[in-house]
Order: C-alpha cells, then structure tokens, then sequence
C-alpha cells in the first residue's frame, strides 16, 4: 500500500473511533513507528507528547562488511559450486573436484566429521574406513 493509500485508509480507520497510537497504526499498515508518526502528523491526527521520540529517525548505522565466502567454507576442503557449499573430498587428475554437497550431508554424517578435541576443524576423510 502506497503512502497515499495509506494515509486515505487511516483517515476512515479514525473516524471509525478506534484507539490509535503510534504502535497500532505502525501494526495495522506495516511500517516502523517513525512512519506511523510521519503519517499520522501528516493527516493531522493528534498525538501525545510521549510520542515526539518517534518524530526524528536516528542515522543509520553501518553494518560491518560480510565476507563473501561463509565461515564454514574456511576450511581448504570446502568450495562453493553453482552458490552452493561443496566437500571437496578430492580432486582428479584432470582438476575436477569430486565429493559431496552440504545438503546431501545428514546431521550424523557432519558429526563424524568433526574431530572432537579440535571443534570446526575438519579431518581428512578416511575414504576406506566405514
């Protein structure tokens, strides 16, 4: 729903007479609180003091910068094929990597894999073991 949409829906929503504040008008059109004050001073509504803190949107913040490679694919074995992570168990001759996506993986099999004294570091799969 637009602004304009919205500001006309919540003029008749008003003067139905229900109870409106900043947190029910922001519930009842999904938008942050600072909207819903935007928009309800716009339309002329008459809002209590306590609501002035929603009247200025703080700054954003930065985020810190994420790295593209998942932290589970730090591990040498790990690859990202078609986006998705990769066990390389190994490689052929020719360079190819053979092994097995993470979702093919169950919770047991990921288990084993995991040295215990050593948590999220992977071992070298035993290819001839069980």
């Amino acid at each position: 729903m637009g602004r304009q949409a919205r500001r006309e829906s919540s003029r008749a929503w008003i003067a139905s007479g229900a109870a409106i504040t900043i947190k029910t008008y922001a519930r009842r059109y999904g938008v942050d609180r600072y909207t819903a004050y935007e928009d309800l001073t716009a339309i002329g509504f008459p809002l209590p003091d306590s609501a002035r803190r929603w009247a200025h949107r703080p700054p954003p913040q930065p985020r810190p910068r994420r790295s593209a490679t998942p932290r589970a694919l730090l591990d040498d074995n790990w690859i990202m094929i078609d986006g998705r992570p990769y066990f390389a168990a190994g490689y052929t001759p020719g360079g190819a990597p053979y092994g097995m996506y993470l979702e093919e993986m169950d919770d047991d099999y990921l288990t084993r894999m995991i040295i215990p004294g050593r948590a999220g570091k992977l071992p070298d799969l035993d290819l001839f073991g069980p």
